[in-house]
Formats: C-alpha cells, structure tokens, sequence
C-alpha cells in the first residue's frame, strides 16, 4: 500500500541528484528553482524531471476498511429513515 500523502521529488539528469520528498507542488517548485540557482545558474538542466506520486486507486484501501465504511453508511441511512417514517 502506498502512503496516505502524496510525495514529490526533484531529479537532476545533469547532476544526477534527486532532491527529498516534498507534500506539496509549491515546496517542489521552490526546490527545483533553488537547485537551478545554486548549481546550474538559474539555466534549466538538461534530463531535469519531477517524480510525481501514482495516482490513487480504490484498490488501495483494505477490504476490511471498504466492509466499515458499507456498514456505517448502511447505519446512518436506516438512521435516517426511521427518522422520517
């Protein structure tokens, strides 16, 4: 199971350097731009690329968490309905 965050990386095909995961589209850009500076002088290297975290995928919850999740929705909706009968 992948993780519950999503994680992006900077890879530098000049330097063959990937930088630490990030939470964020933001932190990833403030990473690559320092990088540019710092070690290429502001020029874009060639081979530079963002490692972006898969896609989620229902198949990536547990069985058991689908089983809960249907019978506390079953729960709430029977909740509601003697309610307003």
């Amino acid at each position: 199971m992948r993780e519950a965050t999503a994680m992006y990386r900077y890879r530098c095909g000049q330097c063959r350097s990937t930088s630490p995961s990030v939470s964020s589209r933001a932190a990833l850009a403030l990473e690559q731009r320092s990088h540019r500076f710092l070690f290429h002088g502001g020029h874009i290297p060639d081979g530079e690329r963002i490692i972006e975290p898969a896609p989620f995928v229902a198949s990536d919850i547990p069985l058991r968490q689908w089983v809960i999740g249907g019978i506390m929705t079953l729960a709430i909706i029977a909740g509601i309905l003697l309610r307003h009968l």
